[in-house]
């Protein structure tokens, strides 16, 4: 969620009030339309640790504190605690430019054991294929658009995948489709189709499962 700063009053959905400090510390308030705080972002570089850390605090709209987050801005690296009626529910973490590269865990109430861990977020659908396996097919299946090729067209298809909470894909779109090639969205979402890819549902706070969203990115280069 970001600010929408426009001048077309059609647009305008979030306020921001931005405080800097002396020590280069700033505190972010985004409000929406009715004057209601949705999140706040206290930055600020922590000595003893060595890092920028913010600590990113999220609110319903009866101002009920939901979420909150420690992040390492500099590797993304971050712990998010999720709660209930200023009760914690579960945890989401986030450990990245270790020897075992980028990792989550999701973690219920206060239990020091996670029901879900992995390379992939579990609050988003994950697949249930290989990734070598759709590599394999997209080598295989995928075709350069001819009018593409002519045009020397280069560029990116990031289709998003409509996951339900039981883990059936229900929508294609091609997130993107008007910055790219208007082929290669097609063909994208043409090969993705094909595969038929399967998926395990997103976990909710609650641990429940729940709908996601999950994207793929389709490259299209001239060799």
């Amino acid at each position: 969620m970001k600010p929408v700063l426009n001048e077309n009053f059609g647009t305008h959905k979030y306020n921001q009030i931005l405080t800097t400090g002396k020590d280069s510390s700033s505190i972010s308030k985004i409000y929406d339309l009715k004057n209601r705080l949705i999140r706040q972002t206290k930055e600020k570089y922590n000595e003893e640790l060595g890092y920028n850390e913010a600590i990113i605090s999220r609110y319903d709209t009866l101002q009920n504190l939901i979420s909150s987050e420690l992040k390492n801005v500099d590797n993304g690296s971050f712990v998010r605690v999720f709660l209930d009626k200023e009760t914690v529910v579960s945890r989401l973490q986030f450990t990245k430019g270790d020897s075992n590269g980028e990792y989550f865990k999701f973690y219920m109430g206060d239990s020091e054991t996670p029901i879900a861990t992995g390379s992939t977020n579990p609050m988003d659908p994950s697949p249930s294929f290989e990734q070598d396996e759709f590599f394999k097919f997209l080598s295989q299946i995928l075709e350069y658009p001819n009018q593409a090729r002519a045009e020397r067209e280069t560029g990116t298809a990031i289709v998003a995948i409509e996951v339900n909470k039981n883990g059936e894909v229900i929508d294609y779109q091609c997130v993107n489709k008007d910055l790219i090639h208007p082929s290669f969205a097609k063909e994208a979402i043409r090969v993705i189709k094909k595969f038929d890819p399967k998926f395990n549902p997103a976990y909710g706070i609650f641990g429940e499962p729940v709908a996601g969203t999950f994207k793929i990115p389709i490259r299209f280069k001239l060799s």
